[in-house]
């Protein structure tokens, strides 16, 4: 009886219904002591035990504070400007991460590292990054780009052991496909009611990025429903799926609806109903031009669907690759310092752009052209093992004739893909779903391996290997 106890109360204890209790409890005992004193005091009285509250139950466990972060932080990109925005995650993600640390040094959930292919070829990045500050062009923002890099590594360390199970992963997936499908409806009621010639944004503030977001979590949404097991469950899917795809057009971000088609065409093709997708495809033409009429005065062209938003930011982009590639070419080994291509461009250049901070719009020659080939090849090694480690664990439920688990790693693996693309039109290599889903790769191998072990031990009828 004792032992059940026990077990009652420490799993009780990881539920994020016991850390809300524990913050709606500091939050009262904080108002009332903030009453008594008046002024700044008085609002730093009331804070203080809130937010040491918030600081043990991170380092105690740190998941149910994810999954508040991934479900709250789309809707705080409104207040965003008066953040630090130089991180991968913003202000809140970098605390997120150094508070989970401490809890995953200290549990026995992880606290071995083992060096796979994809964790050397993290390692081997990282490595190029550190070298490319011996190009000493620009060390301080070289430094600023091998921080960013070190909070990307340390991010995906901090996936993997908080994410660990297979529950705990779909959880987060949930929240992100439930938060970014309101965020679609949100998109699609501002094109309704604003000016005709607005960039939906739902709340992320920039439509490029918004769109970015969208397009992997769509075709999860998209395979998660094939999926699932009950109707209603399948409604909630698909809609998501649906709200997703008919605000990425609305947002005008041509990259993404360039990425969106080829992505629709993968998912009814791998369903074997590659007659709905023209459909897709004239309903998401007719919403851009319906949506942005005006900016098609003289009729919907591709040149005019390249140029109407912005005058020459297609020319600009391709300039700022052939810097970049000039960079490659100037300095292939160490490259020019991570993130450094906004400081040295001044020095190539030969026109000055009406932009205030030239990037290079492809996170590959980002990479390329600050960090050599030392830190492009490990990079390109990071990919590649990601997609193998979810390709080999589809193809293991296959095996295992586990229809959900296999169409819903397909879809990771199509979604992961997409994303991909897109990182083709944006300097996105520090964004958190990159890192997210390098992370999602290693889980979703671990518990694969893990279920086949404990298989084969009950084939043999002995106890499942140690972990």
């Amino acid at each position: 009886m004792a032992g059940l106890k026990r077990m009652s109360v420490e799993r009780f204890s990881r539920e994020p219904f016991w850390i809300a209790l524990a913050l709606l409890g500091a939050l009262v005992f904080a108002i009332v002591l903030g009453a008594f004193v008046s002024g700044i005091t008085g609002i730093i009285i009331a804070i203080s035990p809130l937010a040491l509250l918030v600081v043990v139950l991170c380092l105690v466990n740190p998941y149910p504070f994810w999954v508040l972060y991934f479900a709250v932080m789309p809707f705080a990109y409104i207040i965003s400007e008066s953040l630090p925005t130089g991180s991968f995650v913003r202000f809140g993600g970098l605390i997120m991460v150094a508070l989970s640390v401490p809890s995953i040094l200290l549990s026995k959930r992880s606290p071995r590292f083992k060096v796979t292919a994809l964790g050397g070829s993290i390692l081997l990045f990282f490595a190029g990054c550190v070298l490319s500050l011996l190009a000493f062009f620009e060390l301080e923002g070289a430094f600023r780009g091998v921080g960013l890099y070190f909070g990307n590594i340390m991010a995906y360390w901090v996936f993997i052991n908080v994410f660990a199970t297979e529950k705990r992963l779909r959880t987060v997936l949930d929240v992100l496909i439930t938060v970014l499908a309101v965020e679609a409806v949100i998109a699609v009621i501002q094109k309704m009611v604003s000016t005709p010639l607005m960039r939906v944004t739902g709340t992320l503030v920039d439509p490029n990025y918004f769109g970015f977001c969208l397009l992997p979590f769509l075709c999860f949404a998209f395979y998660f429903g094939l999926a699932a097991r009950k109707k209603w469950q399948k409604w909630l899917y698909f809609g998501a799926y649906l709200a997703m795809t008919l605000a990425i057009p609305l947002t005008y971000s041509r990259s993404m609806i360039l990425v969106l088609l080829p992505v629709q065409f993968i998912l009814y093709w791998r369903q074997k109903k590659l007659y709905i997708f023209p459909l897709v495809a004239v309903v998401s033409i007719a919403l851009l031009y319906l949506g942005f009429a005006k900016f098609f005065a003289s009729g919907l062209t591709i040149k005019s669907f390249f140029t109407a938003a912005r005058v020459a930011s297609i020319d600009w982009r391709f300039y700022f690759a052939k810097t970049a590639v000039r960079m490659f070419i100037d300095h292939p080994i160490l490259g020019i310092g991570a993130d450094c291509f906004y400081h040295q461009f001044k020095y190539y250049s030969t026109i000055t752009p009406h932009i205030h901070h030239p990037v290079t719009h492809n996170s590959y020659l980002e990479i390329l052209s600050g960090t050599g080939l030392v830190g492009f090849l490990p990079f390109v090694a990071v990919i590649f093992f990601s997609l193998r480690n979810l390709w080999l664990t589809c193809k293991h439920y296959i095996t295992q004739g586990d229809r959900s688990r296999s169409l819903m790693t397909e879809g990771l693996i199509v979604g992961f893909s997409g994303s991909l693309l897109a990182h083709l039109f944006l300097s996105t290599q520090h964004h958190i779903l990159l890192w997210l889903f390098i992370a999602i790769s290693t889980i979703v191998a671990n518990n694969s391996f893990r279920m086949l072990g404990v298989t084969q031990a009950s084939e043999r009828g002995g106890a499942p290997p140690a972990h």
